[in-house]
């Protein structure tokens, strides 16, 4: 059971996993998002990273401002893209357990957050040792007016297992007083994890493409450097389920 797993001594389960249409789906919502973006942003350049694909993106990214161009609000996926990928299994086991959910909106859009990232090898693409539930505390997003409770699904979309994914510390929900602070970056406030990480069990998540990893709010996790030679691509979503 997800809930008795997310909520058990590792805070996290891998026991879901896409189909490969679903895989194959997926994948196609991301990439056509992509090269929406690099035409708007560099339209000489869009047949070289086309031809390239997602993968090999990192081959061809010093052709733009990496970080100007990829901001999260350009990497959530449109609303028309959950009525396509929302009867796919891993949706289907969460409202299965958990009943009806929304997706959570921290960007205010209007609709629920899907956000892709893109890794590239050898580069800071990721994120840091962090606990969702910070951000939250910080003010990013509101929750509905109604007893809930969030649960956070990460999908991995092109991975190499050992060379790149996720990281987590398994049991680390269970304690509610780490140690973080907050820092204003690129305008807006996100926490800083103070602990030392050298003393804590970080374990890398051993995931293939289309493998997820469903996790408890409070569990410590972040991204892994990417030592492939092909970036990495993965989702994000937080579901907030009815109590």
């Amino acid at each position: 059971m997800l809930k008795e797993k997310i909520n058990g001594a590792d805070g996290f389960t891998t026991e879901l996993s896409l189909s490969a249409e679903e895989l194959k789906i997926l994948r196609e919502e991301i990439e056509s998002q992509w090269i929406y973006r690099l035409q708007i942003a560099c339209p000489e350049h869009v047949k070289k990273f086309r031809e390239l694909g997602l993968e090999n993106y990192h081959k061809l990214s010093h052709l733009v401002d990496h970080a100007k161009i990829w901001p999260k609000t350009a990497r959530v996926l449109p609303e028309k893209a959950f009525d396509r990928l929302k009867d796919m299994r891993f949706y289907t086991k969460i409202r299965k357990e958990f009943g009806e959910f929304v997706l959570s909106d921290e960007e205010g859009f209007g609709w629920g957050v899907q956000t892709w990232r893109l890794v590239r090898p050898g580069k800071e693409d990721i994120g840091p040792i962090h606990s969702d539930k910070w951000f939250w505390d910080l003010g990013h997003g509101n929750m509905p007016s109604y007893p809930c409770e969030r649960v956070k699904i990460w999908i991995a979309i092109c991975t190499s297992p050992g060379k790149n994914g996720l990281c987590v510390i398994p049991g680390s929900h269970k304690k509610t007083d780490w140690k973080w602070h907050a820092e204003t970056k690129s305008g807006l406030s996100k926490p800083v994890f103070d602990e030392d990480l050298t003393k804590l069990d970080i374990r890398v998540v051993d995931t293939k493409p289309g493998n997820a990893v469903v996790f408890h709010d409070l569990l410590l996790h972040g991204g892994v450097p990417n030592a492939a030679d092909q970036c990495r691509v993965s989702m994000e979503v937080t579901v907030i389920c009815k109590k």
